[in-house]
């Protein structure tokens, strides 16, 4: 049985994760102050803005390479820069 802080290791790893990844991505890397990534309950939570559609559609894809299988739900904005 997991105990909260073996639930909290794993989360903040995840987030590291993420967050190492959306920063070196290729198109990505160069909002990624832009986005803000945290853990809710078990989900995976994607706030920020991003200048494009295609550039929002990128971040689950990106996050699933980077080997995390959590629930992911982006509410990242799209908004001219």
């Amino acid at each position: 049985m997991d105990t909260s802080s073996e639930s909290n290791n794993r989360a903040n790893r995840s987030l590291n994760r993420i967050n190492s990844m959306i920063r070196v991505h290729e198109r990505l890397g160069a909002y990624a102050a832009r986005l803000q990534v945290t853990v809710e309950n078990t989900a995976i939570i994607l706030r920020g803005t991003l200048p494009n559609q295609e550039l929002r559609s990128e971040l689950v894809p990106t996050i699933r390479r980077a080997g995390v299988l959590w629930q992911v739900k982006n509410r990242v904005d799209v908004a001219a820069s």
